[in-house]
C-alpha cells in the first residue's frame, strides 16, 4: 500500500502543475505529445476530481469556489513534501489525527490537545517498552465509552424535547417512547404481531422536506427488521393495511451516526409508514405425520 500511495503522489504531481484552485487546470488534449505516463497521471487526477464532486454532493461549502480552491491548496502542499517514506508516513498520521480530532469534537464534543498527542507519540517512539498496547487500548476504550454514554444522555434529552415540540405542532400524539404519530388512513385487516410478514411503503424526510437517503425495505418481518428502533415498536399493533405519519428524532434513528447522515441529534425526522397487506410466512407449514 505504501508503494502504491507514493506512486499516486508522483502521478498527481503532473496534474497540478500549472493549476490554481477551481479556476485552473487544463484538459488532456492540451498536452501535446503526451506519453502513456502523462495520460495515466492525468486520469488519476481526473478520478480524484470526480471523487471530490461525488463525496461532497449537496455540501455547498465544499463545492464553492473557495472550498475547491482550499482543497487544491492542500493537495499542492501535500505534493510538495518530498518523497521520503517515513516523512510522508508521519504526514499521513498527522492528517489522520487532524481529521479524527475534528470528527471526535463534532460527534462527542471533545476537543483533543494536539500538543499532548505529539508528546505521547514522541515518548512512545523513544523505546518499544514505553508503550503497553493492552493498557493503552483499555484506557482509550474506557474513556471513549464514558464520554459516549454522557453524550448519548444529553442527546436523548435534547432530541425528546425537539420531537415533542414538533409533534405538538403537527397534532401528533405519543405512541411509544420517543415516537409521536397520527393516523393518515384508518387501519383494516389483521393486527400485526412479531413474526408477521407485511408489505410496506416508507418515506423519511426532514421537517423541511429533505429526503433521508436510506434504502427502505418493501417487505419486512415484524420484530426482525427495525428491532430496537422506534419504527419497529410502532409496527407491532398496526393493522395489515394502515397509514401513519410518525415523528422521531435523528438520534433515535441513527444514534451517533447522525452527523454522517447530515443531521444533528435533535433534528426531527418525519416518517410516512403504510402497511399494504400481509405476505406469506417465511416458515414452512407443518403437517401432522
Amino acid at each position: 500500500m505504501k508503494k502504491i500511495f507514493s506512486g499516486l503522489l508522483i502521478a498527481g504531481a503532473f496534474v497540478v502543475a500549472g493549476c490554481s484552485g477551481s479556476g485552473g487546470g487544463k484538459p488532456l488534449s492540451d498536452y501535446k505529445g503526451a506519453s502513456q505516463a502523462d495520460s495515466l497521471s492525468y486520469y488519476y487526477g481526473a478520478m480524484y476530481a470526480d471523487n471530490y464532486w461525488r463525496s461532497h454532493t449537496g455540501d455547498s461549502v465544499a463545492l464553492s469556489d473557495k472550498g475547491r480552491d482550499q482543497y487544491m491548496s492542500g493537495l499542492e502542499k501535500g505534493l510538495s513534501l518530498g518523497s521520503d517514506e517515513q516523512y510522508l508516513e508521519g504526514v499521513m498520521t498527522g492528517l489522520q489525527f487532524a481529521m479524527g480530532m475534528r470528527e471526535l469534537e463534532k460527534e462527542l464534543g471533545v476537543k483533543l490537545d494536539p500538543e499532548i498527542i505529539r508528546n505521547a507519540l514522541a515518548y512512545g517512539l523513544r523505546s518499544d517498552s514505553a508503550v503497553n498496547p493492552s493498557e493503552v487500548n483499555g484506557k482509550l476504550q474506557q474513556i471513549l465509552q464514558t464520554i459516549g454514554e454522557k453524550k448519548d444522555k444529553e442527546n436523548s434529552v435534547a432530541a425528546e424535547k425537539a420531537v415533542a415540540a414538533a409533534a405538538k405542532k403537527a397534532g401528533a400524539s405519543k405512541m411509544t417512547a420517543g415516537v409521536y404519530g397520527k393516523v393518515l388512513k384508518a387501519g383494516s385487516g389483521a393486527v400485526l404481531k412479531d413474526g408477521d410478514r407485511v408489505k410496506v411503503a416508507m418515506k423519511m424526510t426532514s421537517l423541511e422536506g429533505k429526503d433521508v437517503a436510506v434504502p427502505m425495505p418493501e417487505e419486512i418481518t415484524v420484530g426482525r427488521e427495525f428491532a430496537g428502533m422506534p419504527v419497529g415498536e410502532v409496527l407491532v399493533g398496526m393493522h395489515a393495511e394502515e397509514s401513519v405519519e410518525l415523528y422521531v428524532s435523528a438520534f433515535s434513528m441513527f444514534g451517533q451516526n447522525c452527523s454522517r447522515m447530515g443531521f444533528d441529534p435533535a433534528s426531527v425526522i418525519r416518517i410516512t409508514l403504510t402497511t399494504c397487506g400481509l405476505l406469506p410466512s417465511d416458515s414452512p407449514v407443518r403437517t401432522e405425520a
